[in-house]
């Protein structure tokens, strides 16, 4: 589990509207995970990040951490990301956010089915990123 929280010496407006919000993104791609974790970071959310399914459960029922939103990959090793949205969605009331390199058009829509709120194509881009909350 990684944490860290954004901050600088001085407020600008948009600090002062997501620097609370707290953001896990689970990815087992540490390339994809830095990239996603930095653009947030940037935004002033904090973030957390988890590499697998299970470490991501298990971070989202530890009410301590004050997870808000969850961003996450589709195709994790240890459970596919259909199954983990399920999860997630059984233990916890939060906005769930899908991501992949995956376009087909069944998995954008099975998410959406299962009830995540929006499917990004990876690459992800600085403005996709920035209108999430």
């Amino acid at each position: 589990m990684n944490s860290d929280k954004a901050s600088s010496s001085s407020a600008t407006h948009t600090e002062s509207c997501y620097r609370d919000i707290c953001i896990l993104i689970v990815d087992f791609d540490p390339i994809c995970l830095r990239v996603a974790s930095r653009m947030l970071r940037a935004i002033t959310y904090e973030v957390l990040t988890a590499h697998q399914a299970m470490e991501a459960l298990e971070m989202i029922q530890d009410e301590d951490l004050g997870i808000d939103m969850v961003l996450m990959e589709l195709h994790v090793p240890d459970m596919y990301g259909l199954d983990l949205l399920d999860e997630i969605k059984r233990i916890s009331d939060l906005p769930i956010l899908m991501m992949s390199f995956d376009q087909s058009e069944n998995a954008i829509l099975s998410s959406l089915e299962k009830g995540e709120y929006f499917y990004f194509t990876k690459p992800l881009y600085m403005e996709d990123m920035s209108d999430i909350w």
